[in-house]
Order: structure tokens, then sequence, then C-alpha cells
């Protein structure tokens, strides 16, 4: 390895003999270091092309080469290409790019399909579903983790869960990215004593006694006025 590098590193500016060419092309072969067969790539077709498509690379780290030696419409292309590979194969790594979008449940579906890991799915997506937009998978995800920690008896957790939810669309309202709505339906139900009329609005989903928020269910609290 070092005697190939001595070779290459003078040569770094002029043409590489076809012998030379052959030996290293060989070597990058047999190499398993993702670090060394990109190094020596580099030095041996001057083309940064090459080691972006070095998938053992992490992605972060193939970026950080993309925005330094790319021109802008080389790395267009590099994005465009690394998203839709992302969405193809679910690697989440490729949020790094997408972002939390529309492109990026794109990509998560990709990764629930191809882990089943739907706690991480569900964390992710509350951050924008409906906060920043309203997307179905997004509501699915939330929904089978809610269910998930009701059947493994995690109260608590889900919980926690649910009110750091409600805190993001909490803010989303406040900052004006979300048109404000009753995050739960009111739970008094104010009747008159004489007449039986209800002095407010029947609410839905008040049944024997119990209000259901999509969240929480509570005690109907009904009151008497004379």
């Amino acid at each position: 390895m070092s005697g190939t590098l001595a070779a290459l590193i003078p040569s770094a500016g002029g043409t590489l003999s076809n012998e030379l060419r052959d030996h290293t092309e060989r070597v990058i072969v047999r190499l398993r270091d993702p670090y060394f067969r990109v190094m020596l790539t580099q030095l041996t077709l001057k083309d940064w092309t090459e080691v972006l498509e070095e998938e053992l690379l992490p992605l972060r780290e193939r970026l950080v080469i993309a925005f330094q030696f790319l021109e802008d419409k080389a790395l267009s292309s590099y994005l465009r290409r690394t998203t839709d590979r992302a969405c193809t194969h679910g690697d989440i790594a490729g949020l790094i790019i997408a972002g939390l979008t529309h492109t990026g449940m794109d990509i998560l579906q990709g990764y629930v399909d191809r882990t089943g890991d739907v706690q991480t799915a569900a964390v992710l997506a509350a951050h924008v579903s409906h906060a920043k937009f309203a997307d179905a998978r997004a509501e699915r995800w939330v929904e089978t983790y809610r269910d998930l920690l009701d059947v493994f008896k995690f109260f608590h957790h889900r919980v926690a869960f649910d009110i750091e939810r409600g805190q993001i669309l909490q803010d989303a309202v406040q900052n004006g990215d979300l048109a404000p709505f009753e995050w739960a339906p009111k739970q008094i139900l104010i009747r008159c004593n004489y007449c039986s009329k209800p002095m407010n609005t029947l609410l839905d989903g008040v049944q024997k006694g119990r209000v259901s928020t999509g969240i929480f269910q509570y005690d109907a609290l009904v009151l008497s006025t004379r």
C-alpha cells in the first residue's frame, strides 16, 4: 500500500502509466477499508465522481466532498440521485438532504418497510404532521406507535409522547404555521334541570359518561342549573 501511494502521489499532476493504473485497480479491488479505496480511486482517476459512489462512506462525508469539489450542476444532479436512492432503499440518512418534507416522508416510508422501526418514524413525523403539513402515513405511524406503547403498558411514555406532540402543535399555532383548532373537544355539558335542554352544544363522542378526545378519555362532567 505504501509503495503504491509513493508511486501515485508524485504522479498526481500527470498521467499514470498503464502498468501503474492496472496495478492500482487490482489493489483497489482487494482493499476492504473504504477510505483507502477512495483515496486510491481519486489519485488514480482524478475524478471525485467515483469517490462519491462509495456507499460504505457515511453520507455526511460524501456530502462534504460533493459540496467542496463538484460544480453546481453536478452537485444538484448528485443530490437528486442520492435522494432518489434513499427513497428506494429506505436509507434514513437521506433525511440530511430531504429534511422532514414530503420527500422525507417517502424516505421514512421506505425505512419503515425495510426495518419495521415505527418508533423512529413516529417521533420524526410528529414534528411535521400536522404542524407543517398533513400526511396520512405520518398519522398512521403516530397512531401505531401510540397503540404499541399501550400494548406494552408503557402508559407514561405514551402520555409523555402525546404531551410533546401537543406542544409541537401549540407552537405551530402560535407561530402562525397552523390555523387554530380544537385539539381536544370540550368535556363539560351544562344542562337545565327543568327542561333538560343543554346550555351548550352536545359534543360528539359523549357516550355513557365518557368523552373521547382522540388522545385520552375523560369522565364527562354534567352540571345542572336551577
